[in-house]
């Protein structure tokens, strides 16, 4: 079985290589095949770092782990990621892999974050679709564009091909420049929308890290980091009347095809607007419109409003969805992408529980379990509105994204282990509670976990001509 993932980040650690031009030379770091073997040292630096010294979502890992589908996220950095008090280009390379060239690019005031998302298409589409030789074997990668296209691929089953579908994270990427720092009057630059529109990315990530003028963020940096890096200013806000506007620009079909909006970096404020534009464009004949949360967990808690913890065993931060949210999220016909980051999944004492098995088999199955406990949440929440979550989760792994991966799950390729481990545990529940299977096999349900939900889901919702009005 082949498998899927919302979204990971493959080109930013090869972006910044051979002067932002793809490469389809192996040894090449800006080839999207590149590809080290994890290895005991890389395990050895992020135990003791928590540093990440290897690529997570490389194209020969996914290829070695059946990860044939892909949610290619572009993603300009956000100048101020690099501009805390820690202002040294080398050791922020050695955190990012980015290369101290393009740090020092996106630290200098001409940075341009709308320029860097555009050429991060070229960069991708410059080997879209060509053989690349590594050793005996022939790999490629192709940019999939509709739920058609897709369909059409998974038929020819083509071999040692990964398939792509674009998605954009953060708002910031329609602006040239950016103050984060202050609300003002900058606006994104005028063809930004006529842009995105001309790819057709599946979704766009409106929030992210810093304040974008567009919309309030959660706080998302861990506590050690924090200190170093300030995301406080905008992160009370909610919607911001231009953020409003580029969101139904998006969603609509008056101006080319509907892209969808992912609400991960969201604060809750602003995702409770969202809901009410969602609820004002149905009623305004526009449809019902999924909701995507393409790579995070449950929070555990019932709602923003009385903040009562109902699961302590999950992160009890506002980056992660409130109960009522995942009911609504589910009630949309919505994506529930579960992140790997093991900082974002669980409670720190939780985590630091799994620390402490010695044996590789006992590590990974409670490490795994960091994952199923949100998604037992997401089953528990649902079941008790008679709503069936299962073709609503899927795996969005943010792998490459800077984060720190559940032990044992370390890339792509690991991917057929994490389902195996993850069985185990749905196996276990659905014996203990089987009116929650809602009529579906256990193989059916982690099938649909690691592969059918997405595909599913791209199949009917992202089918860019077909959505013109004319």
């Amino acid at each position: 079985m082949f498998f899927t993932d919302l979204h990971c980040h493959p080109i930013l650690k090869c972006y910044g290589k051979n002067c932002h031009h793809a490469s389809a030379e192996k040894d090449n770091q800006a080839n999207l095949f590149f590809h080290k073997p994890f290895s005991f040292w890389n395990r050895i630096i992020e135990n003791t770092t928590t540093i990440t010294p290897y690529r997570q979502a490389d194209f020969i890992s996914a290829v070695e782990g059946n990860t044939v589908i892909l949610g290619f996220s572009m993603y300009s950095p956000e100048k101020d990621f690099f501009l805390g008090d820690i202002d040294n280009s080398f050791l922020e390379n050695a955190v990012t892999h980015f290369g101290t060239t393009w740090i020092d690019e996106i630290k200098s005031p001409k940075n341009d974050y709308f320029k860097t998302l555009k050429c991060q298409f070229r960069f991708i589409e410059e080997l879209n679709g060509k053989d690349i030789k590594i050793g005996n074997e022939t790999y490629r990668y192709r940019i999939i564009q509709s739920g058609k296209e897709l369909e059409e691929a998974l038929i020819s089953q083509e071999r040692n091909t990964v398939f792509l579908i674009y998605n954009i994270e953060g708002g910031h990427n329609l602006f040239r420049q950016i103050n984060t720092k202050e609300e003002t009057s900058q606006t994104i630059v005028p063809e930004s929308i006529e842009f995105l529109k001309s790819k057709a990315p599946l979704y766009v990530t409106m929030a992210h890290h810093f304040y974008n003028q567009l919309t309030g963020h959660c706080i998302s940096f861990s506590d050690s980091v924090a200190g170093h890096l300030d995301q406080k200013f905008g992160s009370d806000l909610g919607l911001r009347p231009q953020g409003e506007s580029v969101i139904r620009q998006l969603l609509s079909t008056d101006n080319g095809p509907r892209i969808l909006i992912d609400i991960k970096h969201m604060n809750p404020r602003a995702r409770n607007q969202y809901y009410t534009i969602l609820d004002e464009m149905e009623r305004e004949s526009y449809g019902k419109i999924p909701i995507i949360f393409s790579h995070g967990g449950a929070n555990g808690m019932d709602s923003f409003t009385t903040h009562r913890i109902n699961n302590p065993l999950l992160h009890h931060e506002e980056i992660g969805l409130y109960d009522d949210e995942i009911i609504r999220l589910v009630r949309s016909g919505g994506l529930f992408g579960l992140n790997l980051d093991e900082r974002v999944m669980s409670s720190p004492e939780t985590l630091k529980k799994t620390k402490c098995y010695k044996w590789p088999k006992r590590r990974f199955f409670e490490t795994s379990k960091l994952i199923w406990n949100n998604i037992e949440q997401i089953v528990r929440v649902c079941a008790a509105e008679s709503l069936n979550p299962w073709p609503h989760i899927c795996i969005g792994s943010d792998y490459d994204g800077i984060i720190n991966p559940i032990n044992g799950f370390w890339t792509l390729k690991y991917m057929p282990r994490f389902k195996t481990y993850l069985q185990k545990h749905l196996h276990k529940f659905l014996r203990e509670n089987k009116k929650m299977d809602f009529g579906m096999t256990e193989q059916e349900i982690i099938d649909g976990i690691f592969s059918r939900n997405t595909t599913d889901f791209i199949i009917k919702h992202y089918n860019p001509e077909q959505q013109i009005n004319t």
